[in-house]
């Protein structure tokens, strides 16, 4: 049976303010070209399907218009939730997808066996579902979406810690998997060693929900993970697998090549595993120019990617600069101000001893061409405190 590996596509998010939905749906219409061309059976999406709880309309139309995609071409579709999205609202239409053979994973995996696509559903339970292909080999896979304490149905011991929680529940949802049945986790958690990129939201306090990939059982022979957007491999002999966002969602990660993995599973082993780049989606960059005369000649060359500016000047730029650059230049979603050495020895580095009291009358005085009164400065200076 051949597999594709994805996760967070945060349908809906936007960089800086700026809509990135045509380039989200070029991306995904981009996936199930791959899936279809590679002959895929099953595509697991390891959760964050959306950027928010409540997405809109337009993200979910898009979703479901692509999962259309899958079931026009006989390709099932096994997809948990992440920390980004509703469990409950995303599995809303499970009832109605799965008979289209895609599996929309929840608090219950209450499907009726039956046969979708390329493959035949023979039975399902809490946190798993179980596939046959035409040649009758099972494939075991276990759907453990992202939790917090604990996931619905389970009681914890709260003694041990996140990691060691995890793989109790791991242990309890493999020993489900027959003797003969290739096991496969598809999961949203956040494995030791794994690189973290600006658009994740954090999902721990001082490490506390980091898991180790040994708590992956050994009779799982491929783990689809979510949550982290740089593709990465937690652990190579056990194939636990990040496949990364779809589409670069932050800065951090310019430079970053976005991918898909796909793999087969043939007489109870991974074979072909390979990662498929994609090239849909605008690029970020990251520039730095010296003042404000070389932007044209800079900027000019990275026309048809996202932008993250840095000026760098002997004075602070105007607000109506800063528009005109917004305005000219689209593509930048954010303007930084660095002040050259010179700035600094003119004034910067002097007022840094200088106290908020001795600031906010200077400022004010420029400003307004006289001292504040006392009362005002007293308003201020209790405000700052507060702060």
């Amino acid at each position: 049976m051949k597999f594709l590996h994805t996760s967070d596509l945060h349908i809906g998010k936007k960089l800086d303010g700026v809509s990135r939905l045509e380039e989200q749906k070029a991306v995904l219409d981009e996936i199930l070209s791959i899936a279809t061309a590679e002959k895929v059976d099953i595509m697991l999406v390891a959760g964050d399907v959306y950027d928010t709880f409540i997405p809109s309309s337009e993200a979910e139309n898009l979703f479901f218009e692509w999962l259309d995609g899958f079931s026009e071409n006989n390709i099932t579709v096994v997809c948990i939730s992440g920390n980004h999205d509703d469990e409950d609202r995303l599995s809303a239409a499970r009832t109605m997808a799965y008979k289209r053979g895609v599996y929309l994973c929840g608090k219950e995996n209450d499907f009726t066996p039956n046969n979708s696509g390329n493959v035949q559903l023979v039975d399902c339970g809490k946190n798993h579902l179980v596939f046959k292909d035409k040649f009758d080999n099972e494939y075991f896979i276990a759907t453990l979406s992202f939790f917090g304490e604990a996931p619905y149905g389970y009681v914890i011991d709260k003694e041990k810690d996140y990691g060691e929680r995890v793989k109790d529940i791991l242990a309890d949802i493999f020993s489900k998997k027959k003797e003969g049945q290739s096991g496969v986790l598809v999961s949203h958690l956040f494995m030791v060693g794994g690189e973290s990129s600006e658009s994740e939201r954090r999902i721990d306090l001082g490490g506390v929900k980091v898991v180790s990939p040994s708590a992956i059982p050994e009779s799982c022979l491929y783990t689809a993970l979510g949550h982290l957007h740089k593709r990465q491999i937690a652990s190579k002999s056990k194939n636990v697998i990040y496949s990364g966002s779809p589409i670069q969602y932050a800065y951090d990660e310019v430079g970053n090549q976005k991918s898909v993995t796909v793999f087969s599973i043939e007489n109870g082993k991974v074979e072909n595993l390979k990662t498929v780049d994609l090239v849909s989606g605008k690029k970020l960059a990251k520039i730095t120019v010296v003042g404000t005369d070389e932007l044209d000649v800079k900027l000019c060359k990275f026309s048809d990617k996202f932008v993250d500016l840095t000026i760098i000047s002997d004075r602070p730029l105007t607000m109506e600069e800063t528009a005109n650059i917004k305005g000219k230049y689209p593509n930048v979603t954010k303007i930084k101000l660095e002040f050259s050495s010179e700035f600094e020895r003119g004034g910067i580095s002097g007022r840094r001893d200088l106290s908020d009291e001795d600031l906010f009358v200077e400022f004010y005085t420029k400003k307004f061409g006289a001292k504040p009164d006392d009362d005002l400065l007293k308003a201020y200076l209790e405000i700052m405190a507060e702060e």
